[in-house]
Order: structure tokens, then C-alpha cells, then sequence
């Protein structure tokens, strides 16, 4: 139909998926006669799930190339089938031929017999009567040759795709007979295929419950009993053709702007949480995943328009000034001999995309293959996606479901299906990473130790709600793009405190997230501004298969202890962690908000320390905790300020803060760490040992140990040192660029 396919997934069921969905029972509802179908699938009897697990399936297959194997008979019979079908010449480049065997399928009947139970009745009328006799004789019999068998042959050519249905012997184990009510209810089976967005079909037996026993007595479309032979795509050559010219009378311009953002290689845009992953696929020989920039780029402005937006310079309110967006796409591909083990087993499950990225963020930090991009339409590039606004009212965004989204799909599956990528490209090009900026980060750990946008790091314990980011130009002061804030409270010994909630606002989403930590349940609970409770980390989110959506803010819990919330309108995202009493926190922005300023403090600021308080006055280098404590405290939110942390019912924000407080400065303890640990030898050389051993001898590490009592916090913290210079590792890692170069080497 409309796709093309790398890899393939056999059911045990009847099925076979070419969208790398790995195929159950048919999920067919009975009460609205529906199949949620899942994505390709070329099914010669996928059935329902029979009322008992008596079925034995077994499935064989074999696949077939032109190169290899055009000698031998099961090629050749293909070859001869779909020529008596077609009456032309076909030379197959690929046959794939799947072969299903359904042993002893026993089926009970709600009647009074049924073989399954060796005919048990509670009627003595039918012992006296011989019917218990019969139903023994019947049900032996029919046992002992009892089978279901079927095939599938999926084949292609350079122009079109076939697939030949044989069915064999169908014997049930249980004689009509004896089942009068809904006799074969349980083998209710589809035959046909779809590609699950422009095609489907059946053959006209397809699910009814009166053909399964005898199909191979159907008249076969090919004039054999049991054959039956489907056209199922060919490439089409007009369709591509006039969409190029639809896109062509759309363009503004001879040669449309293209897409140059591009992470540079897989293991930064699995970093990278402005791009989404929308496609992971595997083959023999290597693993291929594309991401999509879930911000649009402005193509076209409109001729003449006044925007109420504010503030002006941010993204949300260029594009609403935008007539024509483009969207990137970005492909990587990565052999499976550098890929290894662990990313392989990713093949072999059916996990969400973005549980997918989480495995490979782990992964790869300690790969030295990267994936590279793929620049070539042929070999499965990422394109530029465009789309239009007749006017200022039109949304924006454009959904999965939207009819351009789908009219863009549609244009790249069938020119990719005619073998007209080239032609494609000159409309929709190729993307490339040549002007890809990586985002910024901010990491927050421990009782809080926090590194800056300008990787300047360090500590602060303050007690109450403060700003760590504060987007603030002096144009639109009160339309703030991003705003993160967090809560603080004492941690055991209550000498320092910890982060215990976070909260963002961007773009211009009306709604905020609130990510608390609750001490009683050992979760983190997610609520919305607006005071509805969205669900718990290891709870409601953990459940779901796909991301929760709240205004264009993405929620993804990749495991049982973190939440990352990417907000697509602004290119922020915030990873939330629950470690020993505390929070790990992590921001990625985008290097364009140059008004950034809070705890995690400025960006792109050319100040010797980065340390601006909000009076404007600046720390110098060199600044002592002490100092840094001003600093901090300077940032905590005042009454004129909106917090968009959640507050349990009877709570305020002055609940949650001790103006007094004054936390155990680490600096004092440089030269006695054993008075730090309280005298406690035993707990200071083993924080120290786990701290040596990650590589890590910060004096922050030491100080979480110390501080929350537990070689656990020290644990905590040597992951966090390592993930955050990791990730400041691949976000700085640019390819090389040559200024002169041979044109030969």
C-alpha cells in the first residue's frame, strides 16, 4: 500500500507486522465489530483469542532475494502465481513466505458437551441415552486429526506488491454436532491486510463465523481452491508526481528554506529534548531512529500584521506572525555490530518511543559510536516538513491527526514508494545539522549543589521558593517565556535543606506543571496550575504508554523515579529525579533566551561569575558560600510574584519558608571532613570510597553523605556528577569543520 518496510514481525496469531509492532490475539471488538488494527499487517487468518490456551501454534518462514536465491523452487513457484495472476511477466526482488500450523486447537462449547472436558455432562439422561458414548467417539476422532494450517507469501517487484494467501486443511476437534450455539465463534478470523492509513482489504469470507472450517474449499481468486492472490500497493507514479506539483504552487518562493538544525549524531538527539523520536526500526545489519523538532521554524511571514503578542522576540510570537513553518525531521543510523547487546535487546521489545530514547540516553553515554546522520534520501533521511496558515486565527501547531500533517506523510510515502526521492527532495529537503545549536543546562542535586547555564557551580541552602530561572527582558517584564521555579525544605540533622518541588511556565501555555515529591507514598505527585492532580510518577504516569499532554507541555516518565516535562512551544525541558530526600533537577534551553537569569544563573553573560542577584549587582569570581548565600536569597519569590508550585489545602506560601535559617557552609570543612560526618569515621570513609570510586572527589559528594547521614546520598550524588559532565561532554561535541579541504584525499 502506501508503505515501505525494512523489517518484519511474525505472529503466532496469523499475523505479520511491517510497522515493527509485535502482533497479539486479533484485538477485535465483538460489541462494535472493529479491529484496532496496529500499524502494516498482512494477515492470512489472524483470529480472535480462543477461550482456552489449548492452541499450539507453530510458525515457520523464509525469506527470499532475488540475488540469492532465484534457483530455487519456492522462488520459482512464487514467480509462476502471481504470473498466472497478473498475465505479464514478474520478477520478484523480495518473497517472504510465512508458514502457520495450529496444533490440537481445542475449543470448548458452553453446551453440556465439549471434548476439553472429555465430554462431562451432568445429565444422567445422556449417560442412559448413549449421547456420552457418541461424544467420546466423536471428540477421539476429531482429536486425533485435529489441525489448522495456512500460509502467507508476501512479494514486490521494483513497481508493485502482492500477497498470495494458501489455506490447508482445516480440521476441527469438536464435530458441528455437538455445538449448536455459536459453533465457531471462537475462530472468528481476519483475512486481508492494511497499511492502517489509506488501505484496507479483505477477502469475503473475512470474519465470519460460518467460513474458518472449510477455507480452503473458498473459491480462490487464482482458480484454485484455497489460493487466493492480492494486490496490495503499487508505486505510484501520478500520485507523487502531483503532489510535487500541489507543494510547488504552494512555495512562496523557486527554492524553499530548508531545515538545518539537526542534532549532530544519535547520542545528542537523544539528549536533545526538543526533538521528538518518531520512528525506531531494526534490521539485520543496523538500527535506524529519526526525532522530530517539536518547534517549527518561520518560512514566511505575513504581508501586513499587528500582534498583541508578548513578548515579541520570543518564538511563540513569531510564529503566530507566521504564514509558512517548516518542521524538521532528523534520521541516524547506527550498525548493529557498534550498536551491541544492549541496544539490540531495544529491537527485540515493544516499548514506547520515548522509554526507547531514555535506554539509549543511558547506553550511549559510555559508547564511543555515536550514530551518524543520514544525509541521503535513499538511504532513509529525515525531510523538511511545510505548513501554512491561511490566517492569523489558524493554530499554530499542527497535530498527528491534522489534515496537513497527514497530506505531508502521505507525500513522502508515496513518492518513497515510486522511487521519486529526488524529485521529493527538491521540495522537501534533505536535513542536515549544519546550523544545529545544542541547548544549554542547569543541573540541581543534593542538598541543593547547583551548576549553572555558564557551568559555574555551586551551594546553596536557602529555605523556602525560589526562582531558578527567570526569563526577564526589559520590553515585556511581565510576559515572561520561561519561568522555573522550586521549593526547598530541611533534610535530616536539619543543618541544610533539599529541593523537594519544582514548577515551569513557558511559552504561552496558561497552565503551569508542579512536580512535588511525596515523603508518605515515596512518589513524586504531578499537578497542573489550575490545582487538578495529574497523576504520580510511579502511580497513573508509570501506567501509560505514551506521554501525557497538558497544553503544549509533553510529560514522559521514562522509569519509576523520573519525569522529564519538555515544553515543544519554547525548547525548555526539565528532568525531575527522586533521590535520597531530595530532588535531581536538570534543565535544557534553548541557547536563544538570553534573558535566563536565577539560581541556576545567567546565560550567555560575559560577568566573570555568572552570579547576577536581582538588584542587578553581580558577585565576583571567587565568591565565598557565604556570599552565595546572599545571592540565593536574593532569588526567593516575593509577594508581588505568582509561584506556580501546588500548595496542599490550608497551605500558603509562608508554610513552606524560614527567613532565619542559616545552613552549614561545606567551606568550613575543607580541611576537617570528619567534623563534617559528626565525628562519624565509619559513614566518612565509606561517602569517601564511593565518591573516589565514581571518580569523583568533589566536596559536594561528601557534604550530601554528610549532611543526610546515608553513603546512599553519596551514591546519589557521584551518578549525578558523572551524568551531568557527560551530558555537558555531548552537548559540547561538535564535528570538525573545515575551512580548505582536497578535493581528493
Amino acid at each position: 500500500a502506501s508503505q515501505e518496510s525494512l523489517s518484519f514481525r511474525v505472529s503466532h496469531y496469523g499475523a505479520i507486522s511491517f510497522s515493527g509492532y509485535r502482533l497479539g490475539y486479533l484485538p477485535y471488538n465483538s460489541t462494535s465489530a472493529k479491529i484496532n488494527f496496529t500499524g502494516a499487517v498482512v494477515a492470512p487468518y489472524w483470529f480472535v483469542k480462543p477461550a482456552t490456551n489449548y492452541w499450539t501454534p507453530k510458525v515457520s518462514y523464509e525469506l527470499l532475494n532475488s540475488r540469492k536465491h532465484s534457483t530455487r523452487s519456492n522462488w520459482r513457484a512464487v514467480k509462476q502465481i502471481i504470473e498466472q495472476e497478473i498475465r505479464s511477466k514478474f520478477n520478484p526482488l523480495t518473497a517472504l513466505i510465512v508458514t502457520w500450523r495450529i496444533l490440537t486447537p481445542s475449543l470448548p462449547y458452553g453446551n453440556r458437551f465439549d471434548c476439553v472436558s472429555n465430554c462431562t455432562s451432568r445429565q444422567a439422561w445422556d449417560e442412559k441415552n448413549g449421547w456420552l458414548d457418541l461424544c467420546l467417539g466423536l471428540c477421539s476422532r476429531a482429536k486425533a486429526n485435529a489441525s489448522i494450517e495456512f500460509q502467507a507469501v508476501v512479494t514486490r517487484n521494483e513497481t508493485h506488491s502482492y500477497a498470495i494467501f494458501n489455506y490447508g486443511d482445516f480440521h476441527l476437534p469438536v464435530p458441528r454436532i455437538l455445538n449448536w450455539s455459536h459453533p465457531t465463534l471462537n475462530l472468528m478470523a481476519f483475512s486481508g491486510f492494511t497499511d492502517n492509513v489509506f488501505v484496507r482489504k479483505e477477502l469475503p469470507f473475512s470474519l465470519r463465523p460460518d467460513w474458518p472450517e472449510l477455507p480452503n474449499l473458498s473459491p480462490g481468486s487464482s482458480g484454485r481452491p484455497g489460493r487466493h492472490v492480492l494486490s496490495i500497493g503499487k508505486r505510484v507514479l501520478s500520485e507523487c508526481g502531483s503532489w510535487i506539483a500541489a507543494a510547488r504552487a504552494n512555495q512562496s518562493r523557486s527554492v524553499f528554506p530548508g531545515c538545518s538544525d539537526c542534532p549532530f549524531d544519535l547520542r545528542t538527539a537523544v539528549l536533545d529534548k526538543r526533538y521528538s523520536p518518531y520512528e525506531f526500526e531494526c534490521s539485520s545489519d543496523s538500527i535506524r531512529m529519526c526525532f522530530r523538532n517539536t518547534s517549527y521554524h518561520c518560512a514566511k511571514e505575513f504581508s501586513y500584521m499587528y500582534s498583541r503578542c508578548r513578548p515579541s522576540y520570543s518564538l511563540a510570537c513569531q510564529l503566530q506572525k507566521c504564514s509558512q513553518l517548516v518542521s524538521t525531521s532528523c534520521c541516524y543510523r547506527m550498525s548493529s555490530a557498534a550498536a551491541g547487546s544492549e541496544i539490540s535487546q531495544l529491537c527485540r521489545r515493544s516499548d514506547a518511543l520515548w522509554k526507547v530514547r531514555a535506554a539509549l540516553r543511558r547506553i550511549m553515554f559510555n559508547m564511543s559510536f555515536t550514530g551518524h546522520l543520514i544525509n541521503s534520501s535513499s538511504d532513509g533521511a529525515g525531510h523538511a516538513m511545510y505548513f501554512y496558515r491561511k490566517r492569523t486565527t489558524n493554530r499554530v501547531r499542527f497535530g498527528l491527526r491534522s489534515q496537513q500533517y497527514q497530506n505531508e506523510l502521505y507525500g513522502l510515502r508515496v513518492c518513497s514508494a515510486a522511487g521519486m526521492m529526488a524529485a521529493y527532495s527538491a521540495v522537501r529537503p534533505v536535513c542536515t545539522s549544519k546550523n544545529y545549536q545544542p541547548p544549554v543546562g542547569g543541573f540541581i542535586r543534593g542538598d541543593p549543589h547547583l551548576s549553572t547555564l555558564s557551568n559555574s557551580s555551586y551551594t546553596f541552602n536557602g529555605h523556602c521558593e525560589y526562582h531558578l530561572i527567570y526569563n526577564w527582558c526589559r520590553c515585556w517584564p511581565n510576559s515572561p517565556t520561561v519561568r522555573l521555579q522550586a521549593r526547598t525544605a530541611p533534610v535530616s540533622g536539619g543543618a541544610a535543606t533539599a529541593f523537594v518541588g519544582v514548577a515551569l511556565k513557558s511559552g504561552l501555555n496558561e497552565l503551569a506543571v508542579s512536580v512535588i515529591r511525596n515523603e508518605s507514598s515515596d512518589d513524586l505527585d504531578v499537578f497542573s496550575s489550575d490545582g487538578r492532580r495529574i497523576g504520580s510518577v510511579r502511580g497513573e504516569l508509570a501506567a501509560l504508554n505514551n506521554a501525557t499532554r497538558l497544553d503544549s507541555y509533553r510529560l514522559e516518565v521514562p522509569d519509576n523515579s523520573t519525569i522529564d516535562i519538555v515544553d515543544e512551544s519554547a525548547g525548555v525541558s526539565v528532568t525531575v529525579t527522586m533521590e535520597t530526600s531530595s530532588l535531581r533537577i536538570g534543565v535544557l534551553l534553548s541557547n536563544a533566551e538570553k534573558c535566563s537569569r536565577g539560581l541556576c544563573g545567567l546565560l550567555g553573560n560575559s560577568d566573570a561569575s555568572g552570579f547576577r542577584l536581582r538588584n542587578g549587582s553581580v558577585l565576583p569570581a571567587g565568591s565565598s558560600e557565604r556570599q552565595l548565600f546572599e545571592f540565593g536569597n536574593s532569588w526567593r519569590l516575593e509577594s508581588s510574584d505568582s509561584s506556580y508550585l501546588h500548595y496542599p489545602a490550608g497551605k500558603g506560601r509562608a508554610d513552606f519558608c524560614n527567613l532565619s535559617f542559616v545552613p552549614t557552609f561545606a567551606e568550613d570543612f575543607k580541611d576537617n571532613m570528619l567534623a563534617l560526618f559528626g565525628g562519624n569515621a565509619e559513614l566518612k570513609n565509606a561517602s569517601e570510597e564511593v565518591c573516589r570510586s565514581s571518580g569523583s572527589s568533589d566536596l559536594t559528594c561528601m557534604f550530601d553523605a554528610a549532611q543526610l547521614r546515608s553513603v546512599a546520598a553519596a551514591q546519589d550524588a557521584a551518578v549525578a556528577i558523572q551524568d551531568e559532565t557527560r551530558t555537558r561532554v555531548v552537548l559540547a561535541n561538535r564535528p570538525p569543520q573545515f575551512v580548505s579541504a582536497p578535493s581528493q584525499l
